[in-house]
């Protein structure tokens, strides 16, 4: 029988969910506040398979208690319920674990359903699979890839009326994703606009932005519509976003205030009904501590923040990017070589999928094969490949010289403490921790006693910061 905790400080709630759940053949349990759900947790003889958590209790945090949850029940699924206007919240929860979030009041009790049963089948061992119109996007990943986890907020986010931005390094997807969240949104029917923010001049931005009247400056020979109108009711997508002057940033924040903006060049006043998505890879809140960006303009574009993870962190989808690019772009006639794909997983790609789609694209271009073989492929990945294979190999050399001369240092300590007569083991033990910064200190001393040695190279062979070396160092 399958377990659940619902816990909701209004009993009328609980009482629902008990009802609307034994008609499902589940046991469920109910807490009205934090306190019992805590003992709930912590004394229920087994294990919960599915929660239901207010976002908001009069004792507790429902972010705190979904953290208890995962901790004391790994394999429960959570899902939050949350109030009108807390949808920030409710994407914390996700990004913290929980599956979904269920908004009040319960309106649409099929929606309510459909997503009652996803989390029961989950909680029975299903798999849950990436978002279904993903892959109509360009975006291609496998059941355990750490990117369903931001499908999953990314297909939530879709139909609300909400500005995302969207965080991730270069060549991740971002502009995909914005496209999936704009395809499955109330807005399809309308236009998705994309701009560049990186890519147009600072003296033509506010015009492409806005638009201009004919005559407004040099070169103005005709009236042109901006991004926001041709936009309008639709979703622009402002990429770079980091990358907009502050003078522009200025009229950005009018129009996200008041929908209201004017061309260059005019006194005429147009409203615009647009939901922007934006993009950056840079850390959006250094730059308003460096007075580069604006914290009024973030906070209004920042209705949510979406992060892709690198390519590097989910090398298990490598394989699926790559034949699905390879199906879509030769019909099914050019496959994979499973050594081929063991050198495009160990690499780290620092210009990600993009940087994959080159690599497959050239590889393909040069040889015109129907199998991509290990040695089709450019030769800085076969060059990176036989590092990892040494370094690898080096690790392993160390740990079995590590492993034998530490069994031979105890071994020899040992028996000549069993012929010292009364030992003091904590004496001995104290003296053994003394002699962990006494060999560092003897590795660094040697390091650095070549005559072009210094501390910055050291610490990278040593693999330990400049502030670890110095420590190391200077303790007595």
């Amino acid at each position: 029988m399958t377990n659940v905790l619902v816990i909701d400080d209004e009993v009328e709630v609980t009482t629902f969910f008990r009802y609307l759940l034994e008609d499902k053949q589940c046991k469920v349990m109910t807490a009205n506040s934090g306190r019992e759900a805590e003992e709930l947790l912590h004394s229920h003889p087994s294990p919960f398979h599915l929660a239901l958590i207010d976002l908001k209790l009069p004792d507790a945090n429902g972010l705190d208690l979904l953290t208890k949850t995962k901790t004391s029940h790994p394999e429960c699924e959570v899902l939050m319920m949350t109030g009108y206007g807390t949808v920030k919240s409710a994407v914390s929860a996700l990004q913290a674990g929980a599956k979904d979030y269920l908004e009040k009041p319960f309106d649409d009790l099929d929606s309510l359903e459909r997503a009652i049963e996803a989390a029961l089948a989950r909680s029975g061992g299903g798999k849950e699979l990436p978002h279904p119109a993903a892959a109509e996007y360009g975006i291609i990943c496998g059941p355990t890839s750490p990117l369903c986890n931001v499908l999953a907020v990314a297909g939530k986010l879709a139909p609300k009326p909400i500005n995302i931005v969207i965080e991730g390094e270069t060549g991740t997807g971002k502009e995909l994703m914005a496209r999936f969240i704009h395809g499955t949104s109330q807005r399809a029917s309308h236009p998705f606009v994309g701009i560049n923010c990186a890519a147009v001049p600072e003296s033509l931005l506010e015009s492409e932005l806005f638009g201009h009247e004919k005559g407004a400056f040099s070169g103005a020979i005709k009236s042109r519509k901006g991004y926001f109108e041709l936009a309008n009711n639709g979703t622009l997508f402002m990429d770079e976003i980091g990358e907009a002057p502050l003078s522009v940033q200025v009229k950005l924040l009018r129009v996200l205030e008041t929908g209201e903006y004017m061309r260059v060049g005019s006194e005429e006043i147009r409203k615009s009904n647009t939901r922007i998505i934006s993009a950056t890879n840079r850390d959006l809140e250094a730059e308003v501590q460096n007075k580069r960006f604006r914290a009024d303009l973030l906070y209004r574009l920042e209705g949510v923040k979406l992060s892709i993870p690198p390519l590097r962190e989910r090398p298990g989808d490598i394989p699926l990017i790559a034949q699905h690019y390879l199906d879509r772009k030769y019909g099914g006639a050019c496959g994979l070589e499973p050594d081929a794909i063991e050198i495009l997983q160990a690499y780290d790609w620092p210009g990600n999928v993009r940087q994959l789609l080159n690599v497959l694209n050239q590889t393909h271009a040069i040889h015109e094969c129907k199998r991509i073989k290990a040695g089709h492929l450019p030769r800085f990945l076969l060059d990176e490949a036989a590092r990892q294979s040494r370094s690898r190999a080096s690790e392993r050399q160390l740990d079995d010289f590590l492993e034998r001369e530490a069994g031979r240092f105890v071994e020899q300590l040992v028996a000549g403490l069993e012929g010292a007569g009364r030992v003091d083991l904590k004496k001995v033990m104290s003296r053994i921790r003394r002699m962990e910064t006494e060999v560092g200190r003897k590795i660094i001393e040697n390091g650095l006693a070549g005559p072009h040695a210094d501390r910055q190279s050291l610490s990278r062979q040593l693999n330990i910061t400049v502030r670890t070396l110095r420590y190391i160092l200077n303790e007595k």
